[in-house]
């Protein structure tokens, strides 16, 4: 990694150690939905974002890509559930949790009806009628709470990800420029679905013809720009906790000075 990018890891993981300590400290009894929601989400985004540094400093930029894919579909969610009517997204998001929740199981269930000798005698198992019995019951009655307490209608869907950046965009989000999320979903997650669905256009990303005809093996490269977009995405999400009262106080001194460095 070149000089820049090592600074930059030294202050990604100040920020994260900073915004850990800040964060235990917080009262999730007290949190509202929205803060409850980007709570849980700080521990999975900084790891996510070591990880991809990791990998890039391993040379593995390919599977750094993948992880970024993910990373950036997560910070569409983020801004996604903080526009209009909070309280309803959020809802509507958790119900399509227990619809796909419910729909897995439903076809494990048809998979061993199928497939005898799929079925598992032992009552915790996965692969058990009781098991996937219960756990049914248990999504329905939740799925149905979600229904009733908020409102929602059952064909209530969570749009598409290219739907959520599109109302971002139109939503005029802080710091971010026109068009800013359409670009990133069409160059970060949809530029890298051959990488994470490792289809054939997905393994051709590894492979290199030399002059002579050989084929040639590598993990790609672009360690700045992965790092530099990971890290970008943690210090939105860093500034979203200021605006909604989950970090008290003046801006993190760390924030400033990853901003420049990112600059």
């Amino acid at each position: 990694m070149n000089p820049d990018i090592r600074i930059l890891k030294d202050e990604f993981l100040s920020l994260r150690r900073e915004v850990s300590t800040l964060i235990d400290s917080v009262d999730t009894s007290k949190n509202t939905y929205l803060q409850n929601y980007l709570y849980f989400y700080h521990y999975p985004l900084f790891s996510f974002t070591e990880s991809i540094i990791s990998l890039c400093e391993s040379g593995k930029h390919i599977a750094a890509k993948v992880l970024l894919r993910t990373l950036f579909e997560a910070h569409i969610n983020i801004i996604y559930h903080q526009l209009g009517d909070v309280k309803h997204r959020l809802a509507v998001s958790a119900k399509d949790g227990f619809d796909t929740k419910i729909k897995g199981l439903k076809e494990i269930q048809k998979l061993i009806k199928k497939y005898p000798n799929l079925e598992s005698a032992d009552d915790t198992n996965l692969f058990s009628k009781k098991w996937l019995g219960e756990a049914e019951q248990w999504a329905e009655e939740h799925r149905l709470t979600i229904l009733r307490g908020n409102n929602l209608k059952k064909d209530d869907k969570e749009p598409s990800l290219i739907s959520k950046a599109i109302k971002c965009d139109d939503a005029s989000i802080k710091n971010a420029g026109g068009g800013h999320f359409q670009r990133m979903y069409a160059v970060v997650y949809r530029q890298l679905s051959p990488e994470a669905h490792l289809n054939f256009e997905g393994v051709q990303a590894f492979v290199e013809k030399n002059e002579t005809g050989k084929y040639l093996f590598g993990d790609g490269d672009g360690g700045g720009f992965l790092v530099s977009e990971a890290v970008s995405i943690c210090l939105a999400y860093t500034r979203d906790l200021h605006d909604i009262g989950l970090i008290k106080g003046e801006t993190l001194a760390t924030v400033v000075r990853i901003e420049k460095i990112l600059k």
